[in-house]
């Protein structure tokens, strides 16, 4: 089933990721108590007039039926943690090929996967402080200047992980009650947009300063080199002569 691949992808020994096909949304439909439906050219009318799908599906589902297939669907939609829309399939009885969508045209499934995007942020923030600790009794300009990129990394890190969550809370929402959660969180929405673009150029302003400083230490070593080894030269001259 298409939701099997991306469930074995993503999935970890702690996080198991959640995915969803046209088979798998039947399922869950039919496990509800819903109507599952056969739907041919004789039935067509009536099907629809009984479901609650979205427009691009009961279409989709009208078009396909009307051009000789037959159309396997649930009666209204499911909400799946926190995806809503519904699966159904579309054969042809000549050739035997077969149609299976999710939400009036996806072909093949979709992947729950916050939860194990969080991990490997959670994960990846933990290896960079342990670098850092590390790190911290080093006294090598270099060193300390990586030390100083971990660490704002790491703070980067911090602040995906926080607006993954309120994302993923914010997506519920919205999928629940899509017309209040626009209008009351438009100005949320703002202001995350506004607050990851002065983070941004925060961190690259910051890494830009890091990266000049160090190539300016670097040519000021060079010519005060060349300047001492010049000047050591001229009084090795002039006592030569």
């Amino acid at each position: 089933m298409n939701h099997l691949v991306p469930e074995q992808m993503f999935s970890t020994e702690t996080e198991k990721a959640q995915g969803i096909s046209a088979v798998k949304a039947i399922a869950i439909a039919s496990q509800q108590g819903q109507k599952i439906w056969t739907i041919d050219k004789t039935n067509v009318d009536l099907a629809l007039s009984k479901m609650s799908l979205g427009a691009s599906a009961e279409s989709d589902i009208r078009n396909a039926v009307h051009a000789g297939q037959i159309a396997t669907a649930h009666d209204s939609r499911i909400n799946f943690n926190g995806w809503v829309g519904e699966g159904y399939i579309l054969m042809d009885p000549n050739a035997g090929a077969g149609g299976y969508m999710i939400s009036g045209g996806g072909n093949g499934s979709k992947t729950d996967v916050p939860d194990m995007l969080d991990q490997i942020m959670t994960d990846v923030s933990t290896i960079i402080d342990l670098l850092i600790i590390g790190l911290e009794k080093s006294k090598d300009i270099a060193i300390k200047t990586f030390k100083f990129i971990l660490e704002a990394f790491s703070k980067a890190l911090s602040f995906m992980s926080t607006a993954l969550s309120v994302f993923t809370t914010l997506s519920d929402y919205i999928s629940a009650c899509p017309i209040e959660a626009i209008a009351l969180l438009a100005p949320a929405f703002l202001f995350l947009i506004a607050l990851s673009f002065l983070l941004i150029t925060f961190l690259l302003s910051g890494f830009i300063a890091i990266i000049i400083g160090l190539l300016n230490g670097l040519l000021l070593s060079y010519f005060a080199d060349k300047t001492v080894s010049a000047c050591k030269g001229e009084l090795i001259d002039l006592f030569k002569v």
